[in-house]
């Protein structure tokens, strides 16, 4: 089968090793944006730099691509479009909107019936009071409308903090490249944070992993510390997954890899996002396969290749036997560069610890720790609930006690 991917960056990597493994080498697209991993990616199985639509649709057509995956956040509406253009699996052509700008996203579940937070968008200062005015209560959620990795994202609690947070992402560019010609405010949303993650064959979607969040508030953002699979779901967590089941529906996503992130309220399940690929920064099959038998790159690609192994997992109930944890890992907030980082050893010893991912190089002075982007490291633990959960608090502790990263920041103010 030829499988082409879009902008395989990011976890689209991981995506790219799974079909290597069931013996696909893809051929693979990338954005403007992406002109030096471009250039430096071997192509085996052939490559591209997209400039022109017509272009690259003849291109992947004279090549005989039979699925066109949206392999990072970049390559989602192209991806769609391109399917779309060929005749291939592909999302609602109608609701692409909705998938590609947050404000329609949350205008498309409005129409379904289904309960989501408020959400608004501002394009110039003078509007922030009207908008504001929509609002019940603060704080509210200040962010971009189409980006990634919690890119500039804000919890402000009055009309101030709200001003001064459109005021510095109005006209910025963003992670993805593009300028905020807009900004979104939305409701806040109280309540645990969970992360739903599917894939999707012909409108028949597959519980990949249920995942709760540790997030926390530093400096007026919030902050994703870890989380950790479910193995069993309470009554509101089954609510919660069919809710979010209801939203891709409502959102027309029919085919591939999709990760929500779902708030559980007071007042039952609401969306916060959903991004229309693979959860990122990187997914390594290792834990995932160890802890849950299969992660979202291996279960998408048995999907677009249609392999028993997909329908098997889609006929079989969410019950994990084991429990993925994985710790996003954050330099000291002196900052500075870094020096070393005496704390591995103490994670590597953890009974759960299963692996390492993207631990930085010596020197390198990490620009925003606030990012989900993994800049600094994260740690992945397998095993019992319980256990994993004690091995990620033993982790919490030693960032915060300052002994994981030493920097020229921390050993200054010393």
């Amino acid at each position: 089968m030829k499988v082409a991917l879009v902008d395989p960056i990011s976890s689209g990597v991981n995506l790219a090793e799974a079909l290597r493994e069931r013996g696909v080498e893809p051929y693979h697209v990338y954005g403007q944006a992406w002109a030096g991993p471009c250039e430096a990616d071997p192509g085996i199985g052939g490559k591209l730099l997209h400039e022109m639509f017509d272009a690259t649709r003849a291109a992947l057509q004279e090549y005989g691509a039979q699925a066109v995956l949206a392999a990072s956040e970049t390559g989602v509406a192209l991806a769609d479009q391109l399917s779309a253009a060929l005749g291939l699996p592909h999302n609602t052509p109608e609701l692409a909107p909705a998938r590609a700008h947050k404000l329609q996203e949350a205008r498309a579940l409005e129409r379904a019936g289904i309960p989501c937070a408020r959400t608004e968008s501002v394009s110039d200062l003078a509007e922030v009071p009207s908008v504001l005015g929509k609002f019940e209560q603060f704080p509210v959620v200040v962010k971009p409308v189409d980006s990634a990795g919690s890119d500039g994202l804000a919890i402000c609690a009055d009309e101030e903090e709200a001003h001064t947070a459109i005021g510095q992402l109005l006209g910025r560019r963003n992670m993805v490249g593009t300028i905020n010609e807009s900004v979104l405010v939305q409701e806040y949303l109280a309540g645990p944070q969970y992360y739903l993650n599917t894939v999707s064959a012909d409108g028949r979607h597959a519980i990949n992993e249920v995942f709760l969040a540790r997030v926390e508030e530093w400096q007026g953002k919030p902050v994703l510390r870890g989380h950790h699979t479910l193995c069993q779901l309470s009554a509101d967590e089954r609510e919660l997954v069919e809710y979010g089941l209801r939203c891709l529906d409502a959102l027309g996503v029919r085919h591939g890899a999709s990760h929500m992130e779902v708030r559980l309220t007071a007042a039952g399940p609401r969306l916060i996002e959903t991004n229309f690929r693979m959860m990122g920064p990187l997914l390594p099959s290792d834990p995932y396969v160890s802890a849950l038998g299969h992660s979202a790159a291996t279960l998408w690609a048995d999907a677009v290749l249609g392999r028993q192994a997909f329908d098997d997992h889609l006929a079989r109930p969410y019950e994990p036997k084991n429990t993925l944890g994985f710790v996003q890992m954050r330099p000291p907030s002196t900052g500075g560069a870094l020096l070393a980082m005496p704390g591995l050893d103490e994670i590597r010893r953890l009974p759960t610890f299963h692996s390492f991912i993207k631990l930085p190089q010596l020197g390198l002075e990490i620009p925003d720790a606030l990012l989900t982007t993994v800049t600094g490291g994260g740690a992945y633990f397998v095993g019992p609930t319980a256990d994993v959960e004690r091995d990620m608090r033993t982790t919490w502790q030693l960032e915060n006690d300052g002994l994981l990263y030493v920097t020229t920041g921390s050993v200054a103010s010393r």
